[in-house]
């Protein structure tokens, strides 16, 4: 007897979810929905007010990506190492050079940067473009612009350049 069902296979839809899974979806649709989420409010928060709810590693984030405003989430899916292969930060900071805020021998300040990414969301300093790809938005560009990158030194150098 021929099934009635033509549609893809239960087994199909978690082969599909895992290959979702392996490309850091939930995390990189989360952040797409706090940057929607931003887009979509009407009220302005105060500068003051988001200075202080920022962490350093948000303002790191947006010292390194001041320039060109291009950011990313990627993963080294391939490393052997666990702490390798968590979702992390990438930045442009110059044309095709860019700022990846992951250290293997520091997976917590890894994580924190992700959080600090977070952080820049749901300001509304963050636009989600497509899949993996997101840019600072004009409230982004202008607040990056107002920190001291001195200020966030010593999380700028935690960061590995790579050049693509």
């Amino acid at each position: 007897m021929l099934s009635r069902n033509f549609g893809p296979s239960r087994e199909d839809e978690i082969r599909l979810q895992w290959e979702e899974l392996n490309q850091g979806a939930a995390t990189i649709l989360g952040f797409a929905a706090l940057c929607q989420r931003a887009m979509l409010q009407t009220t302005a928060t105060e500068p003051e007010l988001i200075n202080q709810q920022l962490s350093q590693e948000a303002k790191a984030i947006l010292v390194a990506s001041r320039n060109r405003g291009t950011l990313d989430i990627r993963a080294m899916r391939e490393s052997f190492d666990s702490a390798e292969r968590f979702l992390a930060v990438c930045v442009e900071h110059e044309l095709n050079c860019h700022k990846l805020f992951l250290d293997k021998m520091q997976p917590e300040q890894t994580i924190r940067f992700l959080q600090g990414f977070k952080e820049l969301c749901n300001a509304g300093f963050v636009i989600h473009h497509l899949q993996k790809d997101f840019s600072l938005s004009a409230k982004g560009f202008d607040y990056a612009r107002t920190i001291e990158p001195a200020d966030v030194q010593t999380l700028l150098d935690f960061a590995t350049e790579i050049e693509l």
